[in-house]
């Protein structure tokens, strides 16, 4: 009998430690903290949040094998847990979804048992392959969209999440939002340099990358990934319009940029990444930074 009831302790246990990062419907979608557009007041908005980790990129290709080795992996949630989730914790507006997309042939089991995050945001780790019917299934009853794309050793200033907000605009079914200024972090010499990178005006160097999507003008499972990479948002973003049957583009497609760093890309002692800081710092200027300031309240 006693056993029984320690059984059933445990496994109301699991329920609610598995909710936490499952249930969308406690989200609190009408938090005074978060901004409403006023043209929106009757309108229900999902944001996802998409962080990428051990993915086969195009250049990444010649450092295929690395980014499965256990060093790799380890090193990026430390990275991850030291950067990227503080700031994520510390947005004025929680109302989001975190997700950590993993690549079909990363080992889902030792990653989920590295991921022991105690998080205040609803939160979900899945393979690549899955995300499309995930964001078609968590859409419905919503409907504005907005996707985020983030890396995990990347953060964001605190109030992000709120200016994306501020940006939706349900006379437009789809809105390019982000930042293409920010900070160079070099994590093992404590240095930051400012930098600012475009494409010849075909995309933007931006690490907080938006979509916002209307529902009933765009397909429920169209994402800030379906774009692409950084040279080729605003060209694809052109084309998904011409695709769904909108044939009048009287704006642009927008980057936000007021002259302030709003992110910071880490340079992370272990890296795979080609180019060696030197012949980055060449190209970057010395910024005198501070992250009290960057966090802000």
């Amino acid at each position: 009998m006693i056993l029984i009831f320690i059984l059933a302790i445990k496994i109301n246990l699991y329920r609610k430690k598995t909710n936490k990062y499952i249930d969308t419907a406690k989200i609190n979608y009408t938090s005074p903290k978060c901004y409403i557009p006023t043209n929106n007041i009757c309108s229900k908005i999902i944001h996802l949040i998409f962080t990428r980790f051990i993915m086969e990129f195009d250049y990444l290709l010649p450092f295929r094998k690395q980014i499965y080795k256990k060093k790799y992996i380890l090193n990026g949630i430390r990275v991850m847990k030291k950067y990227l989730l503080p700031s994520l914790e510390n947005q004025s507006c929680k109302q989001f979804m975190w997700i950590l997309i993993l690549g079909d042939k990363a080992n889902m089991t030792f990653v989920k048992s590295l991921i022991n995050f105690n998080l205040s945001f609803e939160y979900r780790i899945m393979y690549n392959k899955t995300l499309k019917n995930f964001v078609r299934n968590v859409t419905k009853n919503f409907d504005i969209l907005i996707t985020t794309r983030i890396d995990y050793d990347d953060l964001i200033y605190y109030d992000a999440v709120n200016d994306v907000r501020k940006a939706i605009n349900n006379n437009k079914p789809m809105i390019l939002y982000g930042y293409n200024r920010g900070v160079y972090y070099f994590e093992k010499e404590k240095e930051f340099y400012e930098f600012y990178m475009s494409y010849d005006n075909e995309g933007t160097m931006s690490i907080f990358n938006s979509l916002i999507t209307l529902l009933n003008k765009v397909n429920d499972s169209y994402t800030i990934n379906d774009i692409g990479g950084h040279t080729v948002i605003r060209k694809n973003l052109l084309k998904s319009y011409k695709s769904y049957g909108i044939k009048n583009l009287d704006y642009e497609p927008a980057i936000f940029d007021n002259g302030d760093a709003k992110f910071i890309y880490v340079r992370q002692k272990f890296s795979i990444t080609y180019g060696s800081s030197n012949e980055i710092k060449s190209k970057l200027k010395l910024y005198n930074f501070n992250f009290s300031n960057f966090f802000g309240k």
